[in-house]
């Protein structure tokens, strides 16, 4: 049955979103330096980069700790508490917003209003988690750390599972075939190092994610939203006379591939059916797709 919510759940969606928020900064900031191996993520304790002390349960309350009890500093050595911490907590809690009234109000691309369900919530929810870390590690790293890569291409296969069940055709084929495709065309920008090999990794996921024809909206969308930031990047670096021609500007593609994928899981097949229906009415109004 179609997702209804009630004030009291978004209100439980947006708290939840501010304790992961929170956890997502632990992860932001170890996963990128850390051998996967060790799991310090999971195994050391909070604690303050400058002098090691220990974060106590109270000091780790999303917001409230660091707006109210800490005030930006750190309790003990009172070395000032970067304000990213906060700003990421409020970010994924407003994320999960987003995301809840999204899937509530609009629903999945192609999915049938019908067949929308409290899975597709926790799904929406879980990709728009692992497309935020994505955004905000590789924007800052230009690296992918495998906990998202294998997270996202897990997550994948499960969603697939859940859209498709265990009839391993249509969707599953198609599915495959794009995951194959797209991280073929991108091995081969790797070659000529136009991209990182996180990207490829990537895109086996979001090509199993989202088939044929929403992979295309995906790419689309990402590749304008990153060709446009990067004609602003090159046109502020000119205004600087810090750019000459033939420069070679290296900018992150993950998170236009992240930001590309939010928006498709929404607004694919919409976009898709505008485009037909604008440039090739013949084609008889657009699409017609049973889900992702």
């Amino acid at each position: 049955m179609p997702v209804q919510l009630l004030p009291v759940h978004y209100a439980l969606i947006f708290a939840f979103g501010l304790v992961f928020g929170s956890f997502f900064n632990v992860c932001i900031y170890r996963w990128p330096q850390e051998d996967p191996k060790e799991r310090e993520w999971v195994n050391t304790p909070s604690h303050c980069p400058k002098c090691g002390a220990k974060i106590r349960w109270y000091d780790n309350i999303p917001l409230f700790s660091w707006l109210i009890l800490l005030r930006g500093k750190c309790r003990a050595c009172k070395a000032p508490i970067s304000w990213r911490y906060p700003l990421v907590e409020l970010g994924n809690g407003l994320l999960w917003l987003l995301t809840a009234w999204l899937v509530a109000n609009h629903g999945f691309s192609g999915v049938p209003e019908s067949k929308t369900s409290w899975w597709y919530l926790a799904f929406a929810i879980y990709f728009a988690s692992v497309y935020f870390l994505t955004f905000i590690i590789d924007a800052e790293t230009q690296t992918i750390p495998d906990e998202l890569l294998w997270g996202h291409g897990v997550g994948s296969v499960l969603f697939l599972w859940l859209a498709h069940g265990t009839d391993f055709s249509g969707g599953w084929l198609a599915s495959a075939l794009c995951a194959l495709g797209l991280a073929g065309l991108f091995l081969l920008f790797w070659k000529f190092g136009a991209m990182g090999d996180g990207d490829v990794w990537l895109a086996l996921g979001l090509g199993s994610l989202f088939g044929w024809p929403l992979t295309i909206s995906m790419l689309v969308i990402s590749f304008m939203v990153g060709g446009i930031l990067g004609i602003f990047i090159i046109l502020g670096k000119i205004i600087r006379k810090k750019y000459k021609f033939g420069d070679r500007t290296e900018i992150a593609y993950g998170p236009f591939l992240v930001l590309g994928s939010y928006i498709t899981i929404f607004f694919g097949h919409d976009l898709i059916n505008w485009y037909l229906s604008s440039f090739f009415p013949s084609a008889g109004g657009g699409l017609s797709g049973t889900g992702l």
